[in-house]
């Protein structure tokens, strides 16, 4: 099983992490699934907008890339 090299990048944080996955594919979804919870968990705490570039690397060659984001609004 190939490994791929996840980063997921914004403003206030890199985090970075080897991952095990049968294709590119499966490492983006594992990857936009782990920025999802970050996002979600900064939400909650208040943040009104998390944002964040997901790279999937394999031997040092950019894969895949995407961008997520999340927001808040009060509802009036």
């Amino acid at each position: 099983m190939p490994t791929f090299e996840l980063h997921v990048i914004n403003s206030d944080f890199n985090a970075c992490q080897d991952l095990d996955a049968r294709t590119v594919e499966e490492a983006m979804q594992r990857g936009l699934r782990a920025a999802l919870q970050i996002g979600t968990d900064e939400i909650c705490r208040g943040k009104p907008f998390f944002g964040a570039e997901v790279l999937v690397r394999d031997d040092g060659e950019t894969r895949a890339r995407m961008m997520i984001s999340l927001g808040q609004s009060p509802l009036k």
